[in-house]
Order: C-alpha cells, then sequence, then structure tokens
C-alpha cells in the first residue's frame, strides 16, 4: 500500500527524488559544517602577533570603562548619598537604595559588584560600615532599625542582611506590603570586626556575629554567634573554636 494515497504517483516520485537529493547534500555538507563549527583559525607568525595586539586593546579599553564607570559615575554618586564617609572608598556598580536609609561609611571599603540597601519607609534606618570592609556581588541589606559592619568585615556574593522580617506577622488576612514590621518584628545586626562571611549566607535580625569568626557559605545565621567561631548550617551552628590570635602568640615558645 502506498504511504502517500492522496498524492498522484508523479508528485510521489518527485517527493522522493528531492528527498534523496537533500540526503545526499547534507552527508557532504556535514564534515564541513562541523569543521566550521568546531575548529578555529590557529594564529601563526605575524598573525599571532595581530591577535595579541587586538587582546591587549580589548583588555586596557575594558579596564578603562571599568575605571570610569567607578571612579566617575558610581562610586561619586554613591558617596553623594551617604551622611558620612570617609576616604579610599570604591563602589563598582551604584547600589539600589530603596527608602531613607542613612549610610555612614569608614575609609579603604570596597564594593565588588552591585549592592542592594533597602530600608523601612518609617523609622531611622542606619547602615554603618567601619573601616576596611568588602562587599561581593549581589549583596543586599534589608534595614529597619540598625545594622553595623566592623572593621574588616569581609561578605561573600549574594549574602543577605536583615534586622526586620519585613512585614508583621499577625496579620494572616491582608497583603504583607500593606502591613509594616512592628517592634517585635525588628531587631538590630551586628556585625564585629575581622567577621568573614562564605558566599550566599542568611544573617537574621538580633544577631550579633562576635569578632574573627568565620560563616560557612550558604549558612542561615538565627542566633547570635560568639567570638571566634566557625558556623554552618542552616540553621548555623558552631561546628569548631578558633584560638585567638594574642593567646596564640601568649601560648608560643
Amino acid at each position: 500500500m502506498s504511504r502517500d494515497p492522496g498524492r498522484p504517483p508523479h508528485e510521489r516520485s518527485e517527493r522522493r527524488a528531492t528527498q534523496v537529493g537533500a540526503g545526499w547534500l547534507h552527508e557532504l555538507l556535514r564534515p564541513v559544517a562541523r569543521g566550521l563549527v568546531y575548529r578555529a583559525l590557529t594564529p601563526r607568525g605575524g598573525l599571532r602577533a595581530a591577535y595579541a595586539l587586538l587582546y591587549h586593546a580589548g583588555f586596557f579599553g575594558r579596564e578603562l570603562h571599568e575605571w570610569a564607570r567607578r571612579s566617575l559615575l558610581a562610586t561619586p554618586m554613591f558617596l553623594s548619598q551617604c551622611a558620612e564617609h570617609g576616604v579610599d572608598i570604591a563602589v563598582e556598580r551604584m547600589p539600589y537604595l530603596s527608602g531613607p536609609c542613612r549610610l555612614e561609611l569608614g575609609s579603604r571599603i570596597r564594593f565588588g559588584g552591585q549592592v542592594d540597601i533597602l530600608a523601612a519607609p518609617t523609622g531611622a534606618p542606619l547602615l554603618r560600615i567601619e573601616d576596611g570592609v568588602y562587599l561581593g556581588h549581589m549583596v543586599s541589606f534589608a534595614v529597619a532599625r540598625r545594622i553595623e559592619l566592623g572593621r574588616y568585615v569581609s561578605v561573600g556574593g549574594h549574602s543577605h542582611i536583615s534586622d526586620t522580617d519585613g512585614h508583621a506577622q499577625d496579620n494572616p488576612d491582608r497583603p504583607s506590603w500593606e502591613v509594616p514590621a512592628g517592634e517585635g518584628d525588628v531587631a538590630e545586626v551586628v556585625i564585629e570586626e575581622n567577621v568573614q562571611i562564605g558566599h550566599g549566607c542568611l544573617i537574621l535580625k538580633g544577631v550579633r556575629i562576635g569578632a574573627r569568626s568565620v560563616i560557612g557559605a550558604g549558612s542561615v545565621v538565627r542566633t547570635s554567634i560568639p567570638a571566634d567561631s566557625v558556623v554552618m548550617g542552616n540553621p548555623a551552628r558552631v561546628v569548631r573554636r578558633l584560638q585567638p590570635v594574642g593567646d596564640a602568640a601568649a601560648g608560643a615558645p
């Protein structure tokens, strides 16, 4: 029985001939196409020098663009929004600012990418960042009362630090954005000096992280952490205690 009874015999013959021709052409062109897709030009001699020149031109052009965006746009625009700030501050991208937050910055601070600062619409939110702090790409803050980062704190990218639940917890019949956080839903966050916070951490309201502690990547910190601790997990738990630098020096022979 014919596979295509609706077509006249001569049309079926022409279709089969076209398919056979297309298959032969496809087989012929396949190696050529694969060569074009998966092979690249290998520069040699003078061509190699020309490509090296193009690479360096692109590299310096990119660095010049980044310098201009950082030094002539993002950093001065951000500092214009700070109530207080020191010197030697570098901001790679203009932070996303939402709400009236008081910003107090020390000196020698680096924002290593996009940073978001979301402030509550009421009260007097304060974000204080001391000297020598580093913030990675996509770090975000939610500030309703006070968040403070001590000297030489480093925060890994995609981490979030919040001193508020963002909304009240006792209004189940209304959208969360219509129910602002009350006093019981806000508690300040303090991160003491030399704390290292890994990638993708979540620091919740009311937490105080002791000096020189290390927070493992992906940790969710819900309770305060003593100084010189290594913590990790969800919820974060102390897995090891570090010997303070002063004690180590005192115990050395």
